[in-house]
C-alpha cells in the first residue's frame, strides 16, 4: 500500500485544512493585535482605576480629617456652651443671694419702721390714755371733795398723777 502523492491529495479534506489555517492566522491576528491595541488599552484602563482608587483614598482620609475636625470643633462648641451655662448657673445664684439679701434688709428696715410706728402708736396711747386717767382721777378727785379745782391746782395734779402713772407702767 503505497500512497501515491496525488492520492494523497485527492483524499485530503480541504475545507478542514482551510479552516486550521484560517484559525491559526485569527490566533496570530488576535496575538499581534492584543498586543498593540488591547494590552496598551487595558494598561491604560487599570492605571486609570488605580489613579481613581488612590483619589478615593485621598479623599477618605480628607473625609476622616474633616470629621475629626467637626468633632473636635463640636466638643469645644460643647465645652463652651457648659462653661456659658455654669457661668449663668453661677450669676443667677449670686443674683439670687443679692435678691435675698436686699429683701433681708428690706424686711428689717420694715420691722424697724413697723417697730418704731408701733413704740410711736404705743406710746400715744399711753400718753393718752394718762391723759384719759388723770382726768377721771381729778375729776372723781372733785366729786369726792365737792368743790371745784382751780387750773393751777389740776395741771399740777395731772403732773402728780402722770409722773405716778409711768412710774408704776415702767416696773
Amino acid at each position: 500500500m503505497t500512497l501515491e502523492w496525488g492520492t494523497i491529495v485527492k483524499n485530503l479534506n480541504w475545507t478542514l485544512l482551510f479552516n486550521l489555517v484560517n484559525f491559526a492566522l485569527l490566533l496570530a491576528f488576535l496575538r499581534w493585535s492584543s498586543r498593540r491595541w488591547i494590552l496598551p488599552w487595558l494598561e491604560g484602563r487599570r492605571q486609570a482605576e488605580e489613579a481613581r482608587l488612590k483619589r478615593a483614598a485621598e479623599l477618605q482620609a480628607q473625609a476622616e480629617e474633616l470629621r475629626a475636625e467637626r468633632e473636635a470643633a463640636l466638643a469645644a462648641a460643647n465645652r463652651r456652651a457648659a462653661e456659658i451655662v455654669a457661668r449663668a448657673e453661677a450669676q443667677a445664684q449670686e443674683i439670687l443671694r443679692q435678691a435675698r439679701r436686699e429683701a433681708h434688709l428690706q424686711a428689717q428696715e420694715v420691722l424697724a419702721e413697723a417697730e418704731r410706728a408701733a413704740a410711736r402708736v404705743r406710746a400715744e396711747a399711753l400718753g393718752g390714755l394718762r391723759a384719759a386717767y388723770a382726768e377721771l382721777v381729778v375729776e372723781g378727785a372733785a366729786r369726792v371733795l365737792a368743790r371745784e379745782v382751780r387750773p393751777e391746782d389740776h395741771a399740777r395734779l395731772l403732773e402728780e398723777l402722770t409722773a405716778r402713772v409711768d412710774a408704776r407702767l415702767l416696773q
